[in-house]
């Protein structure tokens, strides 16, 4: 492991279990990474829900829709809705692991 981060994480994560939030330096920095994970997922299901809103359906069936009529806006919308379902996914597949570590 780099040596920067041997260093590092104890000092970002021993305030928190002198502190008493967290029992160990482990627990709270998979409890802060969760955190984190958690904060994305939110802000991508925020956007996702916004594309739904805004053409009144879910990505598939608007999908189907847009074949051989899309306008550009719609084609743009498109791919920012995809990439968005995409991080979804990896960040969820992120946190599954991390809750599944023994720590």
């Amino acid at each position: 492991m780099n040596e920067g981060i041997v260093k590092t994480i104890p000092l970002l994560t021993e305030p928190f279990v002198r502190m008493g939030i967290y029992k160990t330096q482990e627990e709270a920095l998979k409890q802060l990474v969760l955190r984190h994970i958690k904060l994305q997922i939110e802000e991508v299901q925020r956007e996702v829900a916004c594309f739904q809103r805004k053409y009144g359906t879910d990505f598939e069936k608007w999908t189907e829709s847009l074949v051989g009529r899309a306008t550009v806006e719609e084609e743009d919308d498109w791919m920012r809705w995809e990439s968005a379902r995409d991080m979804l996914e990896s960040w969820e597949k992120v946190r599954a692991e991390i809750e599944r570590c023994n720590v």
